[in-house]
């Protein structure tokens, strides 16, 4: 018996859905995560535990960008947190965005920028990180969301619904 594609996959397994989202947030994340600390520590001086506390930030006020450790592991756990958001985001919505853009590139890179539009324009003017201009760096942090976190994001979940 043939059975058809669903949310969770191919297989329609709930421990593939959970792997494959796993896989995305982990790569997604990490490319973030390291491109954020290179331009950051080029362009804005900060050094790789202070790009950390600027996530922390967001919650607890600029004055945690110079704090202790445990903001650096705040810092860590809200950006994948936020990470996987948008990776489990783009798994449900993967069949409607199949259904009508057939170019896995495409989708990814469009998709990588909506991140940076999402988390620019609505997320983080809600939250406590300082605001700040937008500049050059905000030119290299589109160019990043959209090849090294949405790209990964929509090839990981293409591969998991062809196989």
């Amino acid at each position: 018996m043939q059975t058809s594609k669903t949310v969770a996959g191919a297989s329609g397994s709930a421990n593939s859905a959970i792997a494959v989202v796993t896989r995305a947030t982990i790569i997604a994340g990490a490319l973030d995560a390291a491109a954020g600390v290179v331009v950051y520590w080029i362009y804005k001086g900060l050094n790789p535990l202070q790009v950390l506390q600027y996530i922390a930030s967001g919650l607890f006020g600029p004055s945690v960008i110079n704090g202790g450790f445990i903001y650096v592991g705040i810092g860590l756990a809200l950006h994948f947190i936020i990470a996987f958001t948008f990776v489990y985001a783009y798994y449900l919505a993967f069949p409607f965005i199949r259904s009508f853009a057939r170019n896995t590139y495409v989708n990814g890179l469009l998709y990588g920028a909506f991140i940076w539009v999402f988390m620019n324009y609505l997320i983080l003017p809600n939250t406590n990180i300082p605001h700040s201009p937008k500049d050059f760096v905000s030119v290299l942090e589109l160019i990043w969301h959209s090849v090294l976190v949405g790209l990964p994001i929509a090839l990981v979940v293409e591969k998991k619904f062809k196989d």
